[in-house]
């Protein structure tokens, strides 16, 4: 007997009861419990179709009561399957105040979300047992059947704009307190900053170019700042190069080492002593990089929720020797590139398009800043100038519309020196582009055009490419 009750799945029939009962009372109250239930959250087939039928009268403005909803159950035929007359008068007699409905609602909602995790973990054992040739893709089936159970038990609904008002108005004064022009993310780059005013949670930043202009540099030299310069934890998803080649990058750029040097391992004494220092600068950054190739969104999302929980039960010690959980929470997420991540649909425009509102779901969600390198079509060779525009974005589909922030990179030399042309993203081009002597770095202007900024102003920012560096710097300003 034991074992029965144990196995019965999980279900409060006094709490459906008392609940239909409470909206005979008060058919007021029903739009309350609409908040939380539809006819599918109750176990037992009886209440589902009162729950059902109730809604139906209400949504037609017509009254709740014993009669009405005897009526609609017998045009409906169902008056029997639900215990005729005597069962409706006995949830009318279930409870003596209505006051309680959120309460019984709340437990209806919790034992139909258990029926449903029991339910998805029942076809995930059954698929696992079946022994798929594909466990990586069941794997990813499994979390979306949880994490699907999850999301249909998040409530949202009305915020009075009093309450609102009242935290912005909060945010507000906050801000001018600290006289700070940077509200977001510093990139490290001050006159970019000055446009967007920092990169801010929940944004989705799509950083655009043709091949090897630069944009995983560029993608490249912001984690490191932030990752150096800030509390916050990077995550980065390299789909296409590995993370020694990455960690490379960045070492010739915090240290200001010639790549060609680093790659042959001709370094001189100076090189040797920036290396160092450049080494001791990124192992204390919180940097993270995941090189799988062939990622879906479902596997970038589970990792970054993971690194996310990590980070706030991380304790770290302050420089008065304190110890404090969450000193490092989830700061950043870049995604080199969007056009690498594998996706499902009728064809690549689609699967693209779904892609890019996935990745700015996962910027909500995670509460942080997303930025996704994208590549650029081959139409911007064709035009005299070469300056991208949102419609050059490859498989665009809906990028442009989810992205809160679109920002392209443009060299004038890229086209005037020939580089142009060349579908392999962004492979290390110090070779080619350093000047002569090989050790005087290549050093050219390049122009970052914020073509949207949801929030904020669009323009150009003029930045330095110092090519066999792999770096980014800020143009000084001329002195009159």
């Amino acid at each position: 007997m034991d074992n029965q009750i144990r196995n019965m799945p999980p279900q409060d029939t006094d709490a459906e009861k008392a609940l239909l009962g409470g909206i005979f009372l008060s058919p007021s109250s029903l739009a309350t419990a609409e908040e939380f239930l539809v006819p599918e959250a109750f176990y037992k087939r009886a209440n589902q179709l009162v729950f059902a039928a109730m809604s139906d009268l209400s949504l037609n403005e017509e009254g709740i009561d014993v009669v009405t909803v005897k009526n609609y159950l017998d045009d409906h035929n169902q008056l029997d399957d639900v215990g005729g007359v005597p069962y409706l008068m006995e949830l009318s007699d279930a409870v003596p105040t209505p006051d309680n409905v959120v309460y019984y609602a709340k437990i209806i909602a919790d034992k139909a979300q258990l029926r449903q995790l029991i339910d998805a973990a029942t076809k995930i054992i059954q698929q696992s047992y079946d022994d798929p040739h594909d466990v990586q893709a069941l794997m990813e089936n499994a979390e979306s059947a949880i994490m699907k159970v999850n999301d249909g038990n998040q409530q949202g609904g009305f915020r009075p704009i009093k309450d609102v008002l009242n935290l912005t108005m909060n945010e507000i004064d906050k801000l001018a307190q600290g006289d700070q022009t940077i509200t977001g993310l510093p990139t490290g780059f001050k006159a970019l900053d000055e446009i967007t005013t920092g990169l801010h949670d929940d944004e989705l930043i799509i950083l655009a170019a043709r091949p090897a202009v630069g944009k995983t540099a560029f993608a490249l030299n912001i984690a490191q700042n932030v990752g150096t310069k800030t509390p916050k934890t990077v995550a980065m998803f390299s789909l296409e190069m590995g993370a020694e080649s990455l960690v490379n990058r960045m070492l010739c750029a915090e240290g200001n080492i010639n790549s060609q040097h680093l790659r042959t391992g001709q370094l001189t004494p100076d090189d040797w002593n920036s290396l160092v220092v450049a080494m001791g600068s990124l192992s204390n950054a919180s940097i993270f990089i995941d090189d799988t190739p062939g990622m879906r969104v479902a596997q970038i999302r589970s990792e970054c929720l993971k690194l996310q929980k990590e980070m706030k039960e991380k304790k770290t010690t302050d420089k008065n020797g304190n110890q404090e959980k969450g000193a490092h929470p989830l700061g950043l997420v870049v995604i080199d590139y969007l056009q690498l991540i594998e996706g499902t649909g009728e064809n690549r425009q689609q699967e693209v398009s779904a892609i890019s509102r996935q990745l700015k779901k996962l910027a909500k969600e995670l509460h942080c800043p997303v930025i996704a390198l994208s590549q650029l079509s081959r139409g911007v060779e064709q035009r005299q100038d070469k300056r991208p525009v949102l419609s050059d974005i490859r498989e665009s589909g809906s990028i442009e519309q989810d992205a809160d922030i679109v920002a392209f990179l443009y060299r004038e030399d890229y086209y005037r020196d020939g580089e142009g042309g060349d579908d392999d993203d962004d492979a290390d081009n110090s070779n080619n582009n350093a000047q002569g002597n090989g050790d005087e770095p290549d050093v050219g202007p390049i122009e970052v055009i914020i073509e949207k900024n949801r929030s904020g102003a669009r323009g150009t920012v003029k930045l330095l490419f110092v090519k066999s560096y792999n770096k980014f710097s800020s143009i000084a300003p001329m002195s009159e």
